[in-house]
């Protein structure tokens, strides 16, 4: 896979299908380390989208909740 100078890729057409990449479709771009994700965006909201987005908290809808159950965790009732 090569970079265009427009800094673009082809995602190779057996992981589009895979995958379920239409085109029209948005897909998140996120880093971890030296690893660059590129993840389908779902269609409709997201958490963060009806929520609203807090400062310091991930775009990962999924690392959020991760984080809110670790958070609940410590409540007592």
């Amino acid at each position: 896979m090569k970079v265009t100078r427009k800094y673009q890729i082809t995602i190779p057409k057996d992981v589009r299908k895979k995958v379920g990449i239409e085109i029209g479709d948005e897909l998140r771009v996120a880093d971890k380390g030296e690893f660059i994700i590129l993840r389908k965006r779902r269609r409709g909201k997201s958490l963060l989208e009806l929520a609203g987005c807090w400062e310091g908290y991930p775009e990962d809808a999924d690392e959020f909740m991760k984080e809110l159950r670790r958070i609940w965790s410590t409540w007592q009732l």
